[in-house]
């Protein structure tokens, strides 16, 4: 998976050499984007049609739900949204391509379901969409990923290349691991996406009505610590929240419970019996 700093600097190194032999444009006419050109804050580089469409797959998108495109480009993925009737909005910094995505969106004929913006990424408030994509470079994800981690618990998230680990000093340390990556065979040019949920927040003590406790641990969607109860201290087992949906085991029962704020509400199961279970946050 391209993910690793010896594959990004083949990338970086072919997307200069694109920009240098793409760039000849006459000082006459205003500058036409060209792909591989540098920008402020990352280059320019066109996302093949099947791996939009492979995004917006995984992302599971439905009509009238609303996708914001980071760094969007001359517009394919907005567009693509809106063809599937989404709402669609592009965040892109070079004016150029603004007025770029903007024309190809009116011969699509899907203007009035798309907006592309004129702005910074890091700038733009992003927190109502259902579904976030994005083809940045990894340190302007590591940069993000605070902010992406804060969204709506159920937030899809959906990246060209490029995954959510590592640190800026650090790109081999552990980070914010995809939920699903895809890789395209054969590959178009560039052939793996990786997807997320933005996780409900539960580190902490929880009380369940029974009396027994629930300590929860979190990193990201996954999940460790210890249910409390009948004077035993069991560990958690195979933890994770996929949105609002919290799954784990212990001694044998497989719970579930959906994360209402303060709450959370479920089942617990062991073989054929299932009995209902809620808990609240302590504080």
């Amino acid at each position: 998976m391209p993910t690793r700093p010896g594959h990004r600097a083949v990338v970086l190194n072919w997307l200069v050499v694109s920009a240098l032999s793409g760039s000849s444009v006459s000082a006459a006419q205003p500058p036409t984007p060209v792909h591989g050109q540098e920008g402020q804050d990352a280059p320019w580089v066109v996302t093949p049609q099947e791996l939009v469409d492979t995004m917006l797959d995984m992302a599971a998108v439905e009509p009238d739900e609303l996708l914001i495109d980071l760094g969007s480009g001359d517009g394919r993925v907005v567009i693509s949204a809106a063809q599937r009737g989404l709402r669609a909005i592009g965040i892109e910094l070079d004016g150029g391509l603004v007025a770029l995505s903007r024309e190809r969106a009116e011969e699509a004929g899907v203007a009035e379901q798309t907006e592309l913006i004129q702005a910074d990424i890091f700038e733009y408030d992003f927190s109502n969409a259902d579904v976030i994509t994005f083809f940045l470079l990894p340190e302007l994800t590591i940069r993000l990923r605070p902010t992406f981690f804060n969204l709506r618990p159920g937030t899809r998230i959906v990246s060209n290349t490029w995954d959510m680990r590592g640190t800026e000093e650090d790109p081999e340390a552990p980070g914010w691991d995809p939920d699903e990556t895809i890789v395209l065979d054969p590959c178009p040019g560039f052939c793996s996406a990786n997807a997320w949920t933005v996780p409900a927040k539960v580190e902490g003590m929880w009380q369940l009505d029974d009396g027994s406790e629930l300590e929860l641990r979190q990193r990201y969607q996954m999940v460790s610590g210890e249910l409390r109860t009948g004077g035993r201290r069991i560990t958690l087992q195979e933890g994770r929240l996929t949105g609002t949906l919290l799954t784990f085991r212990a001694a044998g029962i497989r719970y579930r419970a959906e994360v209402d704020g303060a709450t959370m509400t479920g089942a617990a199961s062991q073989a054929d019996d299932t009995d209902r279970w809620r808990a609240t946050r302590q504080p």
